[in-house]
């Protein structure tokens, strides 16, 4: 549900809708993460009027969409690191013998490596040296 909020920010009523979306499916799910504590500043987010013959923003109003913005993005962040499978599957590599024992092709010819950091090979000597004694244990 937080991807859908991301993926509709395109418009204000679909964002309005994703903020309406993620508080029933923290309501099915008990909220292990406490997303929670985001809604009221996605509310005050989506309840910003985007058109143009609406009145400019105070400054208040102004610091309070840059601290809901702030606290999301940071909550957000919070959240792929430390509740989603995104964050913790980039941070275990797989368990297998050959995982980033010999160097990566492109990095070595290219100087780059298309695959980044989910490239299964060593980009660096440290890395390759690190995985080698790992699985030798």
């Amino acid at each position: 549900h937080m991807q859908s909020i991301i993926d509709k920010l395109q418009t204000p009523a679909s964002f309005a809708q994703s903020v309406q979306e993620l508080t029933i499916a923290l309501q099915r799910t008990g909220d292990p993460a406490n997303l929670n504590r985001l809604r009221p500043h996605l509310e005050l987010l989506a309840n910003i009027d985007p058109s143009p013959d609406a009145p400019p923003p105070t400054w208040e109003q102004l610091e309070n969409g840059l601290v809901a913005v702030r606290t999301v993005v940071h909550g957000l962040v919070d959240y792929i690191q430390n509740h989603s499978k995104k964050g913790t599957d980039q941070q275990q590599p797989p368990q297998h013998s050959k995982y980033k024992t010999y160097m990566c092709r492109d990095m070595k010819q290219r100087g780059g490596c298309p695959r980044g950091a989910s490239c299964t090979f060593a980009h660096s000597q440290e890395e390759l040296e690190k995985f080698r004694k790992m699985n030798k244990r």
